[in-house]
């Protein structure tokens, strides 16, 4: 919820505004809080100065310049002036009063929103756990995942990837890896069954002893995982029994990323789900230090997207917070523009990755790790997680102006 102040001497302007906004779609991602009496706006601002700041101060001469006098060079808080065009200050800066609403608030929308500080991790930090998510099944979660390992496993990181989907679609793509690696790991086809098993042990015995935290296996993840050199990461023999993934709880699979996390064995987790609202996704929602979320250019996608975030806010409104901080919202199968609306104004695209028609007939698992323009836009957004990666950032997959919209 973005929060701006709103000052004018025009009593009437001020109401036509705010009933617009409650009565508008920005309702819910704006709150104004608006003056006509320059002693009380003052107050207001004076009072906030060492609390929480508005977002954004849009007002008319009468009110900003005084206060911009007051506060110095930098007042700390975005401003724009309300004019009616007579006055100099900066295009940027300007607001004119008298045009239809919505451009108004178009206007305000963008010149208030401040870029979430997202984490960020940088070599040598503790591992990094990154779940790739999305409301909308189909969006390609597996094929993000699975380039995400690879080129962060080239970049040099060591790194897990961790597949929790009810259907797995990913053995077809690493089946021959796989059972490379088996022959030398007898065992392995059970590894993340005996992992899951081990843990709840663990977890049992610890709460017998009054322990808060639970007791790791005493054997290493060495003793679980295959290690996939096509993908450049280890992995899990996926589940053969359907029935334990349906039975995982969101307490064990947070307790799985943590264990896996506090191992210190990776530098990076991938984590890949399905997408709803299952024990499991929840578990990854909750437990990942940083999230992919998939989107497509898609009506009934972006649909669900929203009605994602409507039901997580009445159920559990700190989650969507927590999401919102640490997603970067990614466009997948990008055809050179976005024609659909996000579902909520406030919302904003990180980047895209490019559509892949020869995947739609794909006949040998190692082509979906070979398409070099794929490889490129998802090292790329590796970068954005990864590292600082401010030059990548400058020329990653990112919509630009020229597409409409920003």
């Amino acid at each position: 919820m973005l929060k701006a102040v709103l000052a004018s001497k025009d009593k009437e302007y001020v109401s036509a505004w705010l009933d617009f906004v409650q009565g508008s779609s920005f309702g819910a991602a704006m709150r104004f809080t608006a003056f006509s009496q320059w002693e009380s706006f003052h107050e207001y601002m004076h009072e906030h100065e060492r609390q929480e700041q508005p977002d954004l101060v849009i007002a008319e001469p009468e009110f900003l310049n005084p206060w911009l006098e007051s506060m110095g060079e930098s007042p700390g808080v975005p401003w724009l002036l309300l004019s009616e065009g007579h006055e100099e200050v900066e295009e940027d800066k300007r607001l004119m009063k008298y045009q239809p609403l919505p451009a108004l608030l178009d206007t305000v929308l963008n010149a208030s929103r401040q870029p979430r500080r997202k984490k960020v991790h940088r070599p040598g930090q503790q591992t990094l756990s990154i779940g790739v998510v999305s409301a909308s099944g189909g969006s390609g979660k597996t094929a993000v995942s699975l380039h995400m390992a690879k080129q962060l496993g080239l970049a040099g990181y060591t790194v897990l990837y961790l597949n929790l989907e009810t259907l797995d679609s990913v053995q077809p793509f690493l089946e021959k890896g796989l059972s490379r690696s088996i022959q030398r790991v007898p065992d392995a086809e059970t590894g993340l069954s005996r992992l899951l098993y081990d843990l709840k042990v663990g977890r049992k015995e610890s709460g017998k002893r009054g322990q808060v935290t639970m007791l790791a296996p005493s054997k290493g993840i060495d003793g679980y995982v295959l290690r996939h050199d096509a993908l450049k990461a280890d992995v899990f023999w996926p589940l053969s029994n359907r029935k334990e993934l349906l039975q995982m709880s969101c307490e064990d699979t947070t307790g799985l990323v943590h264990y896996l996390s506090a191992s210190g064995q990776y530098d990076v987790l991938i984590l890949d789900g399905d997408s709803g609202w299952d024990e499991r996704s929840q578990g990854i929602l909750k437990a990942a230090d940083a999230l992919v979320w998939l989107v497509e250019d898609d009506l009934s996608a972006m649909h669900r997207w929203g009605q994602w975030l409507a039901h997580a806010e009445r159920t559990e409104p700190d989650l969507v917070e927590r999401v919102l901080d640490r997603a970067r919202f990614v466009v997948n199968k990008y055809r050179d523009s976005v024609v659909n609306a996000v579902p909520r104004p406030e919302l904003q695209l990180d980047a895209v990755l490019p559509y892949i028609p020869s995947w739609k007939q794909l006949h040998q698992e190692e082509v979906l790790l070979s398409s070099p323009i794929f490889q490129r836009e998802v090292k790329r957004l590796c970068a954005m997680l990864v590292q600082d990666g401010e030059d990548d950032l400058k020329q990653t997959g990112r919509i630009h102006k020229g597409d409409g919209w920003a």
